[in-house]
């Protein structure tokens, strides 16, 4: 117990034995820090998804992003909409299906690469600072059974 008899974080973490609430608990503390760090940028974590998607690859719709990352279409259109105004994006209609929009990437947000693949190894790197390659390799194999059962929630 802390001052005042009040648990601290880390007894919560070392005593809980809920595996939703240990992922829970680190959604949150890997989010605030992305929006520290995304925040000069004035994008925050979904921005940076959409981003790192259309680094690995230009010219997908909208649909096609929400669908493999596993994102509301209603986020990811208010997202796109918030990247178009900041400059990082443009949309193009598809000249094949005239309902289709494909999002590219533009000079600002191509030059800004560097900087959010920095943001997004330096944060995986503190993630797992006191691994070792095995634990590492296990840890990741245990987190994408997780993610893999949580898809079909």
């Amino acid at each position: 117990m802390g001052q005042n008899g009040e648990e601290s974080v880390i007894q919560w973490i070392s005593d809980i034995d809920v595996p939703a609430a240990l992922i829970s608990y680190a959604y949150r503390t890997i989010q605030k820090s992305f929006a520290k760090e995304l925040a000069p940028y004035h994008i925050g974590w979904g921005h940076f998804a959409i981003l790192m998607s259309l680094y690995e690859r230009e010219g997908r719709s909208q649909d096609s992003l929400a669908l493999s990352r596993g994102f509301d279409k209603t986020m990811i259109a208010k997202s796109v909409v918030r990247l178009e105004e900041e400059g990082f994006i443009r949309r193009e209609t598809d000249q094949e299906d005239k309902r289709v929009k494909r999002l590219y990437l533009t000079k600002k947000s191509r030059d800004l690469r560097p900087e959010m693949e920095r943001i997004g190894y330096r944060l995986n790197e503190f993630l797992f600072r006191d691994f070792d390659t095995a634990e590492s390799v296990s840890a990741m194999g245990i987190l994408r059974k997780i993610a893999l059962n949580a898809s079909e929630l």
